[in-house]
């Protein structure tokens, strides 16, 4: 690979400016991973009580955070040095989001507190989705998802890890890396809600097995997504790409759901637990208690226990941090500016970046503001590496098929 061109000349406001969001936005970034204490015990005890159809009562065990007072100074000294200077508004959109953030993380715990604001940081099911067939409410939109999609689930056959040398999603991740140009490390964490994760240089996975489909949906989500846009933004003249900019985490999840879909890997059961996270949010935000919800998933649709849990946890953590709406929210938004050709892939890679930004950064470029992405890797080449070990036998059907259900619903 060719030496990185040497940095454009950035204003000297904007390079102060980075270094003050810098702090700011590792405190923020802590708001998801501040899991209870007691986070894996209190999930298998809660998954056993539904299956045993009691009421599933959470109680979690979480750790009060703070921010320190540093923190909420350095935000604003960044809003005063920003005004006036080039793309301002990009740097204070995204500021705006990091007080929120930092709100919501000192708000932990308190459900009357976090949930106004996770409404305004992440949406709720009230959010307006570019849907087939015109603007829609995004809860609206994923009740059709659940409705008119199958059930079916796949066996789980993947461990998290293994020995060298045995299929693990571990190992499949690695070598999608390597195929992609990427250093990366895989760890397991027990406390993890989701499946997996990805930080700057770091991917981390459930402690879990994982269905075959599953397991190569990850290695495209998390590293042909995530993790080249990580590395693309560790290249770029401003921090804000690695910051991310104001919408980036609902556009980059979009993105990701993309590419599972451009990879044929976005089938109906990862569909509906997409939209089953909405719904799980948004009766959140109307104050069902959790174990309704849960039992509302496993009653009206289908969910086995454990993916009901998980999907209620996700709503339901820190008394409210939901930030699930923004995956279809993202997903229909970037979908529809990749078919209208607004922009490509490779754009949206070029850092945590909202669809805006990937529109201008030919002109960000331009200004000296902005690299092209220098990790572009394909898609198929890349995926070839996950075809060992984690094989399975059918193709998921379309998404036109999917649609196509829907509009008959």
């Amino acid at each position: 690979m060719s030496p990185p061109a040497p940095p454009p000349d950035v204003p000297r406001a904007l390079r102060e400016v980075d270094a003050l969001m810098k702090p700011v936005a590792d405190t923020a970034r802590l708001l998801p991973a501040l899991t209870a204490e007691n986070a894996v015990e209190e999930r298998a005890r809660l998954v056993d009580a539904l299956e045993r159809r009691e009421a599933p009562v959470p109680a979690w065990t979480l750790r009060p955070a703070r921010v320190e007072p540093a923190v909420w100074r350095m935000l604003e000294r960044a809003r005063a040095r920003v005004e006036g200077e080039p793309i301002a508004a990009l740097y204070l959109a995204r500021l705006d989001e990091l007080e929120l953030e930092l709100a919501m993380i000192e708000a932990l715990g308190d459900a009357r507190r976090v949930r106004p604001l996770a409404a305004r940081r992440f949406g709720t099911g009230r959010t307006e989705v570019e849907a087939p067939g015109g603007r829609a409410p995004a809860a609206r939109f994923a009740r059709a998802l659940l409705d008119a999609l199958p059930h079916r689930e796949e066996p789980h056959t993947v461990p998290a890890a293994a020995a060298a040398g045995r299929p693990s999603l571990a190992g499949l991740m690695l070598a999608v890396a390597r195929e992609a140009g990427l250093s990366i490390e895989v760890k397991v964490e027990p406390r993890l809600s989701a499946g997996a994760a990805t930080g700057d240089r770091t991917v981390f996975l459930a402690d879990r097995w994982f269905g075959a489909r599953e397991a190569q949906r990850f290695a495209v989500h998390e590293v042909l997504g995530h993790a080249v846009a990580a590395a693309n933004a560790r290249a770029q003249p401003l921090r804000l790409f690695e910051i991310g900019t104001a919408g980036a985490f609902s556009a980059q999840e979009g993105l990701c759901l993309c590419l599972e879909e451009r990879a044929g890997l976005l089938d109906p059961y990862r569909l509906r637990i997409v939209a089953a996270r909405v719904l799980a949010a948004d009766r959140m935000h109307h104050g069902a208690p959790f174990g309704d919800t849960a039992r509302w998933l496993r009653r009206e649709h289908e969910l086995s226990a454990a993916d009901a849990i998980g999907v209620a946890e996700r709503a339901y953590r820190g008394g409210g941090v939901a930030r699930d709406v923004g995956y279809l929210v993202g997903w229909l938004r970037v979908r529809g500016a990749l078919e209208r050709g607004e922009t490509n892939v490779d754009d949206l890679r070029a850092g945590r970046v909202d669809v805006e930004t990937a529109r201008a950064l030919p002109r960000l470029i331009e200004a000296g503001l902005a690299r092209p992405p220098r990790h572009r890797p394909s898609l198929s080449s890349s995926r070839a590496a996950t075809d060992a070990g984690t094989s399975f036998e059918t193709s998921p059907p379309s998404l036109a098929a999917s649609f196509t259900m829907l509009e008959e619903t």
